[in-house]
């Protein structure tokens, strides 16, 4: 049986009794979904969550076929282009629809209900290489998973990037690494500040290569690493660390009825008898 999502979100693409659905709300423990013939229906999350064959096939996270505005404003023309060109490739590997036409014809080679991610991948590699643009399974994997991590701005070039976190004009590689590191640390003893700098260096040069990646000064890294592990506790106790860490995401978005008494509160709080 597919395992069992930690937290679903509004516009997650479900399969549940047998058909495909799109989360369109959460509220409290009331989940309503809609179906590809655009049936709506309102179901409890715990009877979604434990029903046979219940799965997400694809997190909103990569569903979103539409950029931020202006996540592109301002960059390198070519790196838009590149960008946009790994967007439609990517959304129709994970979703097997076109990103102009999300309730298209699923392509059965990028299917999600029948093939596996790692096989959608090999078939993309493929597919790209019979067209002339040779990717490695590698890459395709990177660039999939900042995909799902940042959207379409995760697909340019990290030198390119202004970003908008705390983290200025730093370097992307550096930034990435550093983030790997700090997530690394959430399950660990707390260690210095120094030491997590000595495991992004090594990280940068087993990715890189040594000396490819400039370092970034000691006041600099000082600042990088409050800004990504900013909210986390990663310099202080572990236990808090992992405490915050266990913490769920927001779940819950709004449920909008559309006619009086289409949507009914349920309050699940215990009370004592």
């Amino acid at each position: 049986m597919p395992s069992r999502p930690r937290l679903l979100r509004a516009g997650d693409l479900v399969r549940f009794d047998g058909r495909l659905h799109t989360v369109a709300a959460l509220e409290g423990t009331a989940v309503r979904l809609v179906d590809e013939g655009q049936s709506a229906s309102v179901v409890m999350l715990a009877h979604l969550l434990s029903s046979d064959g219940f799965e997400v096939v694809t997190p909103a996270s990569v569903r979103t076929v539409v950029p931020p505005a202006g996540a592109l404003e301002g960059l390198p023309a070519k790196a838009v282009e590149r960008a946009e060109w790994w967007q439609r490739h990517l959304v129709e590997m994970l979703t097997g629809r076109p990103l102009e036409d999300p309730h298209g014809s699923v392509k059965p080679e990028y299917d999600p209900a029948v093939c596996s991610l790692r096989q959608r991948e090999l078939a993309k590699a493929a597919e790209l290489a019979a067209a002339g643009t040779a990717v490695s399974l590698t890459v395709l994997q990177d660039m999939r998973a900042r995909f799902e991590r940042e959207g379409v701005l995760g697909l340019v070039d990290p030198r390119l990037r202004a970003a908008s976190d705390g983290t200025g004009r730093a370097d992307r590689r550096v930034v990435e690494a550093l983030r790997k590191v700090v997530d690394e640390q959430t399950d660990r003893s707390t260690v210095s500040a120094q030491v997590l700098r000595r495991r992004m260096e090594r990280l940068l040069e087993s990715e890189h290569g040594p000396g490819v990646v400039p370092l970034p000064s000691r006041a600099t890294f000082y600042r990088l690493l409050k800004a990504v592990s900013s909210g986390r506790h990663t310099l202080g106790s572990a236990r808090t660390r992992r405490s915050l860490a266990k913490q769920p995401d927001g779940m819950f978005g709004q449920l909008t009825a559309a006619r009086p008494g289409e949507v009914m509160e349920i309050d699940s709080t215990p009370h004592p008898r």
